[in-house]
C-alpha cells in the first residue's frame, strides 16, 4: 500500500492500485455494442474537481460521472452515494444531480477519491448482478443444520443519512427545504442544500444527504434556518391537503414553546416520510393527523 502525505491533486497512484485489482465490470444494461469495462476504462469516466468555494460548506471535491457509469449500476438496487459513503477517506457524500456527488474527504487527494469512487461503482456492479439478492424470491433456502435465520435484513440506517420532504416548501412566508433523518428536522432556506426534482412516483427514491447533528445545528445557524432535534419536541401535527388548497401542513411545537408551520405541494409517501420519522424519533405514538 502507498503511504504518503495526502494533497488536493491527482498523484495517479491510488488509481493504479485500485486497476490492477479490479476485474472488467459487466454492463447492467443489455446493449449490444456494449461490452465488460475494463477498470482502466472507469477511471476515464470520473471526473474529480477541487473547488474553492464549494455549494455545500466543508464539501470541497466536486465528483461528476460520464453517461458509461450509468450502465454499470443499478439505482432500485444500491444508491451509489451511500456506497461511496462507506469507502474508507470518504467523511460526507451530497448527492447533487443523478451523477454529480460533493464529496467531504478532507485527507484524500484526487486520485485517492477517484479510487474510492471506482471501489463504489464495482460495489454496485457486483451487487446488481447477484442472482439471489436478500430477500428476493429464489435465494437459497437455509439448511437443516443452520441454527440462525440466514441474514435477510438490511442493516440499520446511518442516524445522520436525511431524506428530503420537500425542496419548496412554506414556512412563516419563506421559501425552505426540509429534511429529516434519525435525530431530528431540518429547516433550510429553499436551495441551501442542492439536490435535483422530487420523484413523485407511488414507490419514489428520496433525494438523500448525510448530515450530523452538529453540522445540522451549524447549517442552521449559518443560514437562518432551524434544526429541531426531536428530543426538544411537544407536539406535531399533519394535515392532509384540502379541497382548495393542495397542500399538506405540518405544525411543529417545541417544548420550549417555539413553532413552526410548514406547507408543502407533493405525494403521499414524502408526508408519510415526514411522519414516520418523527414517530420513530419522539417513540411517542402516532403524530397527530398522520394518514
Amino acid at each position: 500500500m502507498v503511504r504518503h502525505r495526502l494533497k488536493k491533486h491527482d498523484c495517479t497512484l491510488h488509481t493504479a492500485d485500485v486497476v490492477e485489482r479490479l476485474g472488467l465490470l459487466v454492463p447492467c444494461i443489455a446493449e449490444e455494442e456494449v461490452g465488460p469495462v475494463r477498470p482502466a476504462e472507469l477511471a476515464d469516466w470520473i471526473s474529480i474537481e477541487a473547488e474553492d468555494e464549494p455549494e455545500i460548506a466543508k464539501h470541497g471535491w466536486l465528483v461528476e460521472l460520464d453517461d458509461g457509469v450509468g450502465l454499470l449500476v443499478r439505482p432500485d438496487h444500491d444508491d451509489l452515494a451511500d456506497l461511496l459513503g462507506e469507502q474508507v477517506g470518504v467523511r460526507s457524500v451530497v448527492q447533487l444531480d443523478r451523477e454529480v456527488f460533493a464529496v467531504e474527504a478532507p485527507r484524500l487527494c484526487a486520485d485517492g477519491l477517484r479510487a474510492a469512487v471506482m471501489q463504489a461503482v464495482a460495489a454496485a456492479n457486483s451487487r446488481a448482478h447477484d442472482p439471489h439478492p436478500a430477500g428476493q424470491r429464489g435465494a437459497p433456502a437455509p439448511t437443516a443444520q443452520t441454527t440462525q435465520p440466514a441474514q435477510t435484513v438490511e442493516p440499520p440506517e446511518d442516524d445522520d443519512l436525511c431524506r428530503l420532504v420537500s425542496g419548496d416548501a412554506a414556512s412563516d412566508g419563506q421559501r425552505v427545504q426540509i429534511w429529516v433523518n434519525r435525530n431530528g428536522i431540518l429547516i433550510l432556506p429553499a436551495g441551501t442544500i442542492p439536490h435535483g426534482p422530487l420523484d413523485h412516483s407511488e414507490n419514489p427514491h428520496f433525494q438523500r444527504a448525510t448530515v450530523t447533528s452538529a453540522r445540522a445545528s451549524e447549517l442552521a445557524k449559518r443560514h437562518a434556518g432551524r434544526w429541531i432535534p426531536y428530543s426538544s419536541l411537544s407536539d406535531v401535527g399533519l394535515l392532509r391537503p384540502g379541497l382548495v388548497r393542495r397542500r399538506w401542513r405540518a405544525t411543529v411545537v417545541e417544548r420550549s414553546g417555539a413553532s413552526a408551520s410548514l406547507s408543502w405541494r407533493g405525494t403521499r409517501p414524502h408526508a408519510l416520510l415526514f411522519g414516520v420519522y418523527v414517530v420513530a424519533g419522539r417513540s411517542r405514538g402516532p403524530v397527530d393527523g398522520l394518514p
